[in-house]
């Protein structure tokens, strides 16, 4: 269970006893069962040696390629000032529109 998730919950249960909420424990209770029974059925999985080197070699290969191809990757920094002038501009014009449209 996510670190975080476990302190929420167990923040709304420590209010819920401040409160005087006998819900709050039945609730918590079953939660924790239900988290408990499903971590026991799980069973971690760890990928063998031969797939993660097959895997890096594929990678770096499509890497390589892309690169020779020209590929050259996106650029959100340069996306939003072309966006942000974009907008400007339509933003312009739209007002240059409507005061010629008021004279």
């Amino acid at each position: 269970m996510n670190k975080r998730r476990l302190e929420e919950i167990l923040a709304a249960h420590a209010d819920g006893v401040m409160a005087g909420s006998e819900e709050t424990d039945e609730e918590l209770t079953a939660l924790l069962g239900v988290a408990d029974q499903i971590k026991s059925m799980l069973t971690p999985i760890s990928p063998t040696a031969e797939f993660e080197t097959e895997l890096k070699q594929e990678l770096l290969t499509t890497a390589h390629l892309r690169r020779a191809e020209g590929y050259v990757p996106p650029n959100p920094e340069r996306d939003l000032l072309i966006l942000a002038a974009l907008i400007g501009a339509i933003t312009g014009l739209v007002s240059l529109w409507v005061i010629l449209r008021r004279r």
